[in-house]
């Protein structure tokens, strides 16, 4: 490997020898494109006729280098403007400033440079024409259009992207119906750690949305980009300064109408200039905090059924847990972004982002059991008290320079990331056990008075047993809230680009050098107390907080009284004389106390070098290269002989990433294009799976038990791409893509039932499947209809469809599965429409977002009783339909008042098994409703 990546070094000197011609006998243009109102605009073509073009970049500036001396004729086009003619002269070994300033093409289209969203997305639109993969841009003004409450929500927008929610949030980006490990996340191009223990993926609910300047989802991979991506890459672009002084404040409040009412609110701001007489010096902060008292009404029933000799199956449902959920969400962060420009052709930067969420809360469950065979019968209720505390915390910090010499272009840069979970076992999770004090129970289930399959009726005797204090005795704490999951990454990048001619076309080849080293660990422990005299145990009755909810699952049920996860500790730790580790169920726990099996650490190393060449001619731009990236692994896990952290791993593969796109204009003013691309990516395993490491989620029903498996092996995809796109005045854009992706191995998760005499659990283990394809077609619209009459013109929409169809065969090595189900999380349907209204001083959108349904976890085995439709079928992601609003009234001298709905349509969240009715899960959050002002110096100016 040392050798192999010898040569990429060896190729970068050879691309810095050719970097140094004769300069005096050069010059070259630089400058800045902006809009009428002072505005930057990210993403135009500056084109010389008979000469090379630039793009500019996130602040408006473009550089045209090694030209020769003389006049040239300078054209600029930005969608949604008028295009720009201009002649500039170039001087021998002189730079010539090229200021542009595009205006509107007509009265009619002065929308797009007044309205703060639709300014955003002809940025976004420009950035996407330009760029040499396929890519989506979603900038900063449309993501705060929306009541997005983090990054995820807003990408969820976009097209192909689907989200897992938690908590009534969106969590993790799932692109093109892959599962969230497969999609790779940035931070201005540096790879951000995962906070959580055993996983790649980092949950996007920790980071506030209003950090970000822009967030890009790069569909296909080029040899300059990370390919540890099947999915696709999401990076977050941290906030600028730019030309204009930039400072702005906002505060918002509201409610949701759940749990005797939840509150919110959210405070931010954001302030950078550029700074000297020629205002090279600039730095830009920004800071936001969020409050959010979620409340969630829960229901988890446990489906079963028999199967008759005659082949009828007779549904049933064993127990059902009755869950509310009462949170303390905070999340609070900034960004911090310094850049000092050396010269027109040099700059140097610092980026950082720091977020931290703390995602408390406590949960009641009741859980009654059914006596469905005869009452009274011995199946009886249970009752769990929970306390939540999991905090996450993602930082990087980032310093780089980009310097151009004559034809040549230099970049690079250091990085370091880190982000850490406190208290990682089952998320966080705490909780105190009741046990029923009586030995039968006249729980039912009502078959013949559930009308509705997503309301199943239970006999009165289920509640009045499962909600009496008095029938409740203190069983066990399961203590939690012991140690951190980390990583730490650190990260060196450096590239080279020289530009040369192949006969009249241009072209540029570019070669760089990526390392990365990553420590991750998990020393997470849990220590279950028990009652040493289980017969003397205190009763419910002691600690009771007062919580009642008259109207919990919109009245459908009945809800007993809160029990306090507090309380149950202030006599524990009052108390400790009347606890130990080994009475009662204690005896024969396997929690992570006993050896703390789900601990690892790992030390993985990525070294990667490439090689890549773009070329224009005619209508045509073709960028093809390679990657290469060699990944070593060494890991410690538990051993469960020893009964230490020592059982020793390693791991070393190199892997050939090949990628090509071309892209033909069908017209000359840039305005249709075809893209055709085929890109090789990869996925490495998730720590979790390297390992032997095993751990417990207890926040499913039953128990979920993930154990390791180190013979996993990464898997590969071949990725073709086909998108038709043009783009409208005066500003929009049509979109039509197709998409294959061919995997081999494709890592599946295989769960499985098991029922030990102390406690049912479910064990899930990583497994490679042998192959997999997924395919799928992109409809993506945006338009302004400016040409309209009268208020009519202040109309806009954006909106997009994806479908997609996937198999994986060979998913269950373990089992008995003889069919070729869909891949994990690929949602057949996934839509988004986005009406928007601007006139005058009133800016307003509606999103409307709709996912499929999904197979969350396979489950299913040939011969289960109900077959794969059955209660024994795969568990599957409900589909999530969603409305949200929000409009915006500028007030004058800086001012804008701001309201917004979310969740309008109170969407399910929930699991199911085999088919809908058969559901383990369904959840409900009600609408939250917020009112706020944001004043911007910019807006009053």
């Amino acid at each position: 490997m040392r050798s192999l990546f010898s040569s990429f070094a060896l190729a970068f000197s050879i691309a810095l020898l050719f970097s140094s011609p004769a300069l005096a006998q050069v010059g070259g243009i630089a400058g800045t494109v902006k809009d009428s109102t002072g505005a930057i605009l990210p993403g135009a073509r500056v084109e010389l006729r008979n000469g090379p073009s630039a793009v500019s970049d996130g602040q408006g500036q473009f550089t045209i280098a090694n030209i020769a001396p003389g006049t040239y004729t300078a054209t600029v086009n930005y969608v949604g403007f008028a295009s720009s003619i201009t002649s500039v002269t170039v001087a021998a070994g002189q730079t010539a400033r090229l200021n542009i300033v595009l205006g509107v093409a007509s009265q009619n289209d002065v929308v797009i440079v007044t309205a703060e969203r639709a300014h955003g997305e002809a940025e976004s639109i420009n950035e996407e024409r330009v760029a040499d993969n396929i890519l989506n841009v979603l900038p900063s003004e449309v993501i705060t259009s929306l009541p997005n409450a983090n990054i995820a929500d807003a990408v969820g927008r976009l097209p192909g992207v689907t989200l897992e929610r938690d908590e009534g949030e969106g969590k993790y980006v799932q692109i093109r119906g892959t599962e969230p490990r497969l999609a790779n996340l940035t931070l201005d191009g540096v790879e951000v750690p995962s906070p959580e223990g055993g996983v790649r993926q980092v949950k996007l609910d920790v980071i506030p949305a209003d950090l970000i300047e822009s967030v890009q989802i790069n569909k296909t991979l080029q040899p300059n980009m990370n390919g540890d991506a099947i999915g696709g890459s999401v990076n977050l672009v941290t906030k600028k300064a730019g030309d204009r002084p930039t400072l702005s404040v906002y505060g918002l409040g509201g409610f949701t109408p759940i749990d005797n009412t939840r509150y919110v609110y959210e405070v931010g701001g954001t302030a950078g200039s550029r700074f000297g007489v020629q205002k090279r010096l600039g730095v830009m902060v920004s800071g936001s905090y969020d409050y959010n008292g979620r409340g969630i009404d829960d229901i988890e029933p446990v489906p079963g059924g028999t199967l008759l000799s005659s082949g009828a199956f007779i549904p049933d449902i064993s127990s059902a847990a009755f869950r509310e959920y009462l949170y303390n969400r905070k999340r609070y962060g900034f960004g911090g972004s310094v850049d000092y420009r050396l010269s027109e052709n040099s700059n140097l930067y610092v980026h950082t982002l720091y977020s931290d969420f703390k995602d408390y809360g406590r949960r009641y469950e009741y859980v009654p059991s059914t006596n469905d065979g005869g009452i009274p019968g011995p199946n009886v209720p249970s009752f769990t008290t929970e306390a939540r505390d999991p905090d996450f915390q993602v930082a990087s910090v980032s310093l780089g320079g980009n310097h151009t010499f004559g034809t040549a272009l230099i970049n690079w840069q250091f990085a370091v990331g880190r982000a850490r979970m406190l208290n990682p076992i089952g998320g966080g999770e705490s909780h105190t056990l009741f046990a029923y004090t009586g030995s039968t129970s006249n729980c039912q289930w009502n078959s013949a008075a559930t009308t509705n399959p997503y309301l199943p009726v239970f006999t009165p005797p289920c509640f009045s047993e499962a909600y009496n204090p008095d029938n409740l005795q203190l069983q066990q704490i399961q203590d939690s809230a012991h140690g951190k999951a980390a990583q730490l990454n650190l990260v060196g990048t450096i590239s080279a680009a020289k530009s040369y001619h192949i006969g009249s076309h241009i072209s540029t080849f570019e070669t760089g050098f990526y390392l990365r080293n990553a420590h991750k660990f998990d020393d997470s422990f849990e220590i279950d107390y028990c009652p040493t005299n289980a017969a003397a145990a205190p009763l419910a009755t002691q600690f009771l907080n007062g919580f009642t909810n008259k109207n919990y699952y919109n009245g459908h049920y009945p809800y007993g009284p809160g029990i306090s996860w507090d309380k149950v500790q202030s006599f524990f730790k009052a108390n400790p004389s009347l606890f130990d580790t080994v009475s009662g169920p204690c005896a024969s726990q396997t929690a992570p106390q006993f050896g703390n099996s789900n601990n690892f650490d790992l030390g993985e190393r990525v070294t990667a070098g490439y090689v890549m060449d773009s070329i224009d001619f005619s209508r045509f731009r073709l960028v093809a290269g390679v990657r290469f990236e060699g990944t070593q692994d060494n890991t410690v896990s538990f051993d469960t002989t020893a009964n230490t952290l020592t059982a020793k791993g390693h791991g070393s593969y190199i892997d050939v990433l090949p990628s090509a796109s071309l892209r033909v204009r069908l017209d000359s003013q840039d305005n249709s294009a075809l893209r055709l691309v085929y890109a090789r990516g990869l996925s490495r395993p998730d720590p979790q799976f390297l390992t032997t490491a095993t751990s417990i989620d207890n926040s499913t029903t039953p128990p979920t038990l993930t154990i390791g498996n180190p013979a996993l092996k990464p898997e590969h995809a071949n990725n073709f791409d086909v998108l038709y796109e043009r783009y409208l005045h005066p500003l929009g854009a049509i979109q039509v893509g197709v998409f294959y992706k061919d995997i081999s191995t494709p890592i599946v998760l295989n769960l499985a039932q098991a029922n030990p005499p102390t406690q049912p659990f479910q064990v899930s283990q990583a497994v490679n499947a042998g192959t997999a394809y997924i395919t799928g077609v992109e409809f993506n619209f945006q338009q302004h209809f400016t040409h309209l009459p009268g208020l009519l013109n202040g109309l806009g929409l954006a909106a997009n469809y994806s479908h997609t169809t996937s198999r994986a065969h060979n998913v269950n090595q373990t089992g008995p599965r003889s069919d070729s189900p869909a891949l994990l999380r690929q949602a057949p349907n996934t839509w988004n429409i986005s009406p928007t209204f601007d006139h005058g001083r009133l800016s307003s959108r509606v999103g409307l977002v709709y996912n499929g349904a999904n197979i969350f976890q396979y489950l299913f085995v040939d011969g289960a009783a109900g077959g794969i439709r059955g209660p024994s079928g795969d568990v599957y992601l409900y589909s999530h339909f969603q409305v949200d609003a929000q409009a915006s009234v500028y007030l004058g001298k800086g001012l804008t008042a701001i309201a917004s709905g979310l969740n309008l349509n109170n969407a399910v969240f929930g699991f199911y098994q085999g088919s809908r009715q058969y559901f383990i899960q369904r959840e409900f959050y009600q609408p939250t409703y917020t009112f706020g002002l944001r004043w911007d110096l910019q807006h009053e100016r």
